[in-house]
C-alpha cells in the first residue's frame, strides 16, 4: 500500500524535477523505520534472550519475566507514553510481585494500570510459578505500595494528567526480572550474590545503553541507590545530568514520608516543569 501510494505521488514527474523524492538508501530508511517505542521493546526483547541463557544460582527458586508474559499491556504501555524522545527518563530497579509482575507496566499498581493510564491487556503466566506468587494480571486486588507513591505523585505534578506527564517523561525499570527464593520471598537484584548478580547488571546495562541512544534524555533519574550506583558505568549517562531519587518502596531505610521528600527533590532540581509541560 505505501509502495503503491509513493508511485502516485511521484507519477508524472520527471527525473529531474525538483519536486520529485529521491528514493535513496536513507529515504527509504526514513518511510519504513519502525516507531521508537518498537525498537525499544527489540531491545528488550534481545536482553530477555540473553538473560534466558543464565543460569540461576541455587538460592533464586523461580525467575517471572513480565516483559514477555504480560507483553501486551506491555506494549500498550509503551505505544502509549513512548511516542517521542523523552528529556526525563525514570529508571526503577526491577518488578515488584503486585505491580509489573502483574500488570507489565513500570511501578505497574493494578488500579493505577486500569483507572489512571487506562491500559487493558492480556496477561500470561511465568513457565514456572511459585505457589506464593500467583500472578492473575489486572484481577490482583493488592496495592504495590512503590507504584501508588510513584505514580500518583507523578500525577499530581502533572496536574492530574499522565498524558502531559509524558510529553516529556517516561518511566522504565533497569532489569525485567523479578526473583523469589524457595520460601517465595521477594529478592531484588542489589540482594542477588556473586558472579549472577555482576552478570544481570551488566546485561542489563549494556541493553539500557542503547535504550538511552533512542529514548534521548537529557536528565536520567535513578529511582533508587542500586540503579544509581549501575549507572555510574553508563557512557550515557556520563554526558547528560544524572540525578538518584529515593526508592519508594516500604522496604527502604529512613523512607518515611516518601512523597513529601520526592516533591521536594524534584522541586529542588528544576524537573516539575518538565513533568508539567511547562518547558
Amino acid at each position: 500500500m505505501l509502495k503503491r501510494k509513493l508511485a502516485q505521488q511521484t507519477a508524472g514527474l520527471s527525473e529531474g524535477d525538483p519536486k520529485r523524492p529521491v528514493m535513496g538508501a536513507d529515504t527509504t530508511s526514513a518511510l519504513f523505520a519502525k516507531p521508537l517505542w518498537q525498537q525499544f521493546y527489540d531491545i528488550e526483547c534481545r536482553l530477555n534472550e540473553v538473560l534466558s541463557t543464565s543460569d540461576t544460582p541455587a538460592t533464586i527458586e523461580c525467575t517471572y519475566n513480565p516483559v514477555e508474559y504480560a507483553s501486551s499491556l506491555h506494549c500498550a504501555y509503551l505505544r502509549r507514553f513512548l511516542d517521542a524522545t523523552k528529556h526525563i527518563m525514570f529508571i526503577g530497579m526491577n518488578p515488584g510481585p503486585t505491580g509489573m509482575v502483574q500488570t507489565g507496566i513500570p511501578f505497574g499498581n493494578v488500579r493505577t494500570v486500569s483507572q489512571l493510564m487506562e491500559l487493558s491487556g492480556e496477561v500470561g503466566r511465568p513457565p514456572v510459578l511459585h505457589p506464593k506468587r500467583p500472578v492473575v494480571g489486572l484481577e490482583c486486588t493488592k496495592e504495590e505500595i512503590s507504584g501508588v507513591r510513584l505514580w500518583e505523585l507523578f500525577l499530581r505534578l502533572a496536574g492530574g494528567r499522565l498524558d502531559i506527564f509524558s510529553q516529556q517523561c517516561f518511566v522504565h525499570n533497569f532489569c525485567p526480572l523479578a526473583f523469589f527464593d524457595a520460601a517465595g520471598r521477594n529478592i531484588t537484584p542489589s540482594e542477588l550474590k556473586g558472579p549472577y548478580k555482576q552478570k544481570i547488571r551488566d546485561a542489563c546495562l549494556d541493553a539500557l545503553e542503547k535504550q538511552l541512544l533512542i529514548v534521548k534524555p537529557q536528565v536520567v533519574v535513578a529511582v533508587g541507590d542500586y540503579v544509581y550506583q549501575a549507572l555510574k558505568r553508563s557512557g550515557y549517562c556520563k554526558t547528560v545530568s544524572m540525578l538518584r531519587l529515593a526508592h519508594p518502596s516500604p522496604r527502604s531505610v529512613n523512607n518515611t514520608k516518601w512523597p513529601e521528600k520526592a516533591q521536594e527533590f524534584l522541586e529542588q532540581h528544576g524537573l516539575v516543569r518538565f513533568m508539567r509541560n511547562e518547558v
